[in-house]
């Protein structure tokens, strides 16, 4: 009979500030703490208070499924051309247009 070896969630998921990835809650709060600033306003701070609980209840749910997909998705966006430029000849063969008649 196999023994059963229990792996708890602590080894294995990141951690998370406020159910959030740092980088898109820093992010979130940074914007809101912009506009508050620019527009002292009693409107405009119930707005910012509103699109935080919004923005921070949307990050949560995204990081609720896929624990690192803002850092995967920042990977992706700055390093995309890097892997897949393009051009038919990468890797290793240089860039060098067709011609019929050399």
């Amino acid at each position: 009979m196999q023994r059963k070896i229990i792996i708890h969630k602590s080894l294995y998921r990141p951690t998370l500030f406020v159910g959030c990835e740092r980088l898109p809650f820093t992010f979130t709060v940074t914007v809101g703490g912009v506009v508050m600033m620019a527009y002292q306003n009693l409107w405009v701070s119930i707005g910012v208070f509103i699109y935080y609980l919004i923005a921070i209840m949307l990050i949560r749910r995204v990081n609720e499924d896929d624990p690192q997909f803002f850092l995967c998705l920042t990977r992706y966006v700055v390093h995309y051309a890097d892997y897949y430029p393009a051009n038919e000849f990468y890797p290793g063969k240089p860039d060098i247009p067709y011609s019929f008649y050399k």
